[in-house]
């Protein structure tokens, strides 16, 4: 068994979908994918986004990137999805679309439980909520039942450069669904949380329980340079470490798209892991 890296992350034939692949870390995962020989659909409600990346990335790639219009909140579009991807089998599924929802920030004079009070309910609102855990959350769950039948698929016609291969489903969750901070945004946050447990029950029943011998595992980001953390427009769906300030990591940076790609490829590859929770965080969590 070669130990070349090369070979280790060979994806050379394997079919993968991305979830909100067209900009941030999505497009940093369908890259890493694609780099390494996969065929990488990737979704987005923005046609247009999709296409920008698929052209200025995709003629780099040992692999290639497809682009597939759909919101991961409608059942319908995922079932289309399914349909789009026309090899019928799918190896591995990056759950990555994700919003941030309401942020109440607040200043130093709010130190009653009346103004905090305040200012959350009249920032905040139920569909704010619920429009959160609908893309954060609900879109894992539906995601991954729908391309279920290609995930299994997947394992029966493995991707011809791989050992002992196992489908794998990657949901790209957050650190804020770890730590005990609010960050001003507390719908995020638990939303994120409700994913990463998700995403163990996913793990579990998937192989203990039905014994489908899919693999479901999460990546929870630290700081990344994304249009959600730069509140600015990507190019071509990537985003510039400059715009970002404050780095509240030992780290004292943003991570970088190598290490984003390098934990994507550990939870393809690595058939031996199911059910964890990784942080790729500049050490946050330890903080």
């Amino acid at each position: 068994m070669s130990l070349f890296a090369g070979d280790l992350f060979n994806l050379e034939g394997a079919v993968a979908l991305v979830t909100g692949g067209g900009t941030g870390i999505g497009l940093m995962a369908a890259k890493a994918l694609a780099a390494n020989g996969a065929k990488v659909y990737i979704t987005g409600r923005r046609a247009g986004v999709l296409e920008e990346a698929i052209k200025a990335h995709g003629a780099h790639l040992k692999g290639s990137l497809v682009a597939v219009q759909a919101d991961v909140s409608s059942k319908a579009d995922l079932k289309r999805v399914l349909g789009e991807i026309k090899e019928g089998v799918l190896h591995i599924l990056v759950n990555n679309a994700g919003i941030e929802g309401p942020v109440t920030k607040l200043d130093d004079n709010v130190q009653s439980g009346y103004d905090l009070s305040r200012r959350h309910i009249e920032n905040e609102d139920f569909p704010d909520w619920g429009r959160v855990f609908q893309i954060n959350t609900h879109s894992i769950f539906f995601a991954t039942m729908t391309l279920l039948p290609l995930l299994e698929a997947g394992n029966k016609k493995p991707p011809p450069k791989t050992a002992n291969w196992t489908a794998s489903v990657i949901n790209i969750t957050s650190i804020s669904g770890q730590v005990r901070l609010s960050q001003s945004h507390y719908a995020y946050n638990a939303s994120k949380a409700a994913a990463n447990h998700l995403s163990s029950m996913l793990a579990h029943e998937l192989n203990f329980d039905r014994k489908i011998g899919v693999r479901v595992n999460a990546l929870a980001p630290g700081l990344f340079a994304t249009e959600m953390t730069s509140k600015k427009p990507s190019n071509a769906g990537v985003s510039s470490p400059d715009d970002l300030v404050g780095f509240a990591n030992p780290a004292g940076r943003t991570g970088t798209e190598a290490e984003m790609a390098n934990a994507v490829l550990l939870f393809s590859t690595n058939t031996f892991v199911n059910g964890q929770t990784l942080a790729v965080d500049g050490g946050f969590v330890t903080a």
